[in-house]
This record gives structure tokens, C-alpha cells and sequence, in this order.
């Protein structure tokens, strides 16, 4: 079963539940009691971590507990929801469609929790967000001050990871919303803004590449180089472009930080690749720049505010991501 199957599975079993919901048709949710709140919460957390002892070190469960109500409800309904794994516990595809299930509910939850929030007094909420490290600069300059000085009232939970990682983390609900460059988007996610942001390569202020009016790559790489790891979707718009112009990729430094990048860079030791908008570091700006060339993998990368893909976003995120959206330099391309 592809994604586009699972996908169309989990719609219709949702959009079954809520027309019978509409029509009052209380009798078909009888098969669905076995779907408790506690089996749900234990069951997304396997999902999410992909193993159960993972999952009962966050939850503070027994893993015996958890296996035990995992085999039981698997029973219950005649199928397998997770497959064992050398890697760990891979969900079947009857597994992904009770995960679309599971977040639709806690999704709704969290709709309604925040919709009921606002008749409370002096209400905290807070807004879950992944980011690229490359993203920090442009947030904290343009996108949190708006915001701030506007909605005092949100607090904000954040994660740094690498694009991959961003997108399942928003696929799996463990975050409200994610900012990423150039994402491969998984089903169940999609792209609320998106700013063309090409993948510059960063050389200090005195290179002799800012003269090369049509700057390739194979200029570039005459330097000795200093990439984010495959982690990233850097390494691999870098990697895919010298691969089409047969060139060799040999970083002399491969690591998981872009201030590391930058200081390699500064320190006048070679060049870097990254976007434009990740470049916004005090004293940076002044020590370094970034030069546009003409391959098209990097000319036509881009950044990706994300969100799941549900039928309704909670009002606090939806402010968020458009205050994001309008202030950010990373979407206003």
C-alpha cells in the first residue's frame, strides 16, 4: 500500500467518524471503545519513538505494560499494528491507519482546548516549533518580536533539528509547526508558505570568487569546503549538483552546525554552502558573503513553513504561522 493509499484510508475513516457524529448515529462508535485514551497516548508514543522501551522511558510505564496493551488490542481487532524490526517497531498499514486516526483526535482535542482557552483569563499557550538551525537568526530577528509584542500570552516550545527530521516531526504530530530548507514532504504534511531561498556558497569577504560574475560550482570547489552533514538537505542539493557536473564532493569538514560553517568561513580557512536568509549572525555579515551561482539544483531551493495536514488548525497556530509567514525573510522571497 503506498502513502497516497494510506492517506485516503485514514481521510475516509475520519471523515466517517464525523458524519456519524452529524447524523446522531451514536451506534457505529461502538466498536471503537477499545480505542481508550490511555492505548491511544501509549500507542502514538511507540509510533513516534519506534520502540517500546523508548516509549515507556517518556511515559514512565512499565514496557511490559505497554507490549501487553499493544498485543491485546491487536487482537481485539484481528490485525497487526507494528512489525518487529532490527531497527525496532515499524507500523503496518493497518498501524498508519489508526496513526492518522490517533492524531485526528488529539488534533481536535487541541482545537477545541484552545479554542475554550480563550474565555479563560490570562491563559499561557504554547505553540510547538522545529526549526533548522539556519532559520534561528531570521525567528529571533523578525519572526518572535512581532509576535511577542503582540500575543504575550503564547509561549513557545523549540527544537532544532535537520529537514528530515523536522518533517516527520510534523507528520507525527509531535510538533505544531516546522520551518525547513528544500523538505522532502511526507504524507499527511504540507507547505503553508514557501520562499524561493537559493543555496548561496558563503566565501569571506576577500575572496577572489565575488569577481566570477557566473559563479559554478566548480569555482567554488577550488577552495577547500566545509558542508553540514547528510542530515541535512544541504549535502544533498550540493552533492546532486556536483554529481551532475561530474565533480568530486571532498569536504574538508562535515558536521551537524551552522555556526560551525560560518566560523570556518570567517576564520578565512574556505567556503561554505548555505542559504542567504541563515546568514542574518551579528559580525558574520560583515566578515563573509554569499555568492549566488549559476547551477539550477541550487538556484530553485527553497524554505518551507509546515504544517499537518488537518482539517482544522488551532487558532494560536494559525496565528503564529502567519505572523511567521508575513515577517520572516525566509518566506517573503
Amino acid at each position: 500500500m503506498d502513502e497516497k493509499e494510506k492517506a485516503r484510508l485514514a481521510a475516509r475513516a475520519r471523515h466517517q467518524s464525523v458524519d456519524a457524529v452529524g447524523k446522531g448515529d451514536f451506534s457505529s462508535f461502538a466498536a471503537m471503545d477499545i480505542f481508550d485514551h490511555r492505548f491511544l497516548r501509549e500507542f502514538l508514543f511507540v509510533a513516534r519513538e519506534g520502540s517500546v522501551r523508548k516509549a515507556s522511558d517518556r511515559l514512565n510505564i512499565a514496557p511490559s505494560a505497554i507490549s501487553q496493551r499493544i498485543s491485546e488490542h491487536e487482537e481485539r481487532l484481528g490485525i497487526r499494528l507494528f512489525s518487529q524490526h532490527s531497527q525496532g517497531m515499524h507500523l503496518t498499514d493497518a498501524g498508519h491507519i489508526l496513526l492518522g486516526h490517533a492524531n485526528f483526535l488529539r488534533e481536535e482535542q487541541a482545537f477545541v482546548l484552545d479554542r475554550l482557552g480563550q474565555f479563560r483569563e490570562e491563559t499561557r499557550r504554547i505553540v510547538r516549533l522545529a526549526v533548522g538551525e539556519g532559520f534561528a537568526p531570521d525567528l529571533m530577528k523578525n519572526g518572535l518580536p512581532p509576535l511577542t509584542s503582540k500575543y504575550p500570552e503564547i509561549n513557545y516550545n523549540m527544537t532544532v533539528a535537520g529537514s528530515d527530521a523536522i518533517v516527520k516531526m510534523v507528520s507525527l504530530g509531535q510538533v505544531d509547526i516546522g520551518m525547513a530548507y528544500n523538505p522532502i514532504l511526507l504524507s499527511g504534511t504540507y507547505s503553508l508558505a514557501i520562499g524561493r531561498q537559493p543555496l548561496c556558497a558563503i566565501v569571506p569577504r576577500n575572496s577572489p570568487l565575488r569577481e566570477i560574475k557566473h559563479l559554478k560550482l566548480s569555482d567554488v570547489l577550488t577552495s577547500s569546503l566545509a558542508i553540514l552533514n547528510s542530515n541535512h538537505a544541504i549535502y544533498h542539493l550540493v552533492a546532486r549538483a556536483a554529481s551532475d557536473r561530474g565533480l568530486p564532493l571532498v569536504p574538508v569538514i562535515e558536521a551537524d552546525s551552522i555556526s560551525m560553517m560560518i566560523n570556518f568561513v570567517t576564520a578565512g580557512l574556505g567556503v561554505t554552502f548555505l542559504p542567504r536568509f541563515s546568514v542574518l549572525v551579528p559580525n558574520a555579515r560583515d566578515e563573509l558573503s554569499a555568492l549566488d551561482t549559476v547551477e539550477p539544483a541550487l538556484q530553485t531551493a527553497s524554505a518551507h513553513l509546515i504544517v499537518r495536514d488537518r482539517a482544522r488548525i488551532p487558532k494560536t497556530v494559525g496565528i503564529v504561522s502567519r505572523i511567521l509567514q508575513e515577517h520572516m525573510t525566509a518566506f517573503c522571497s
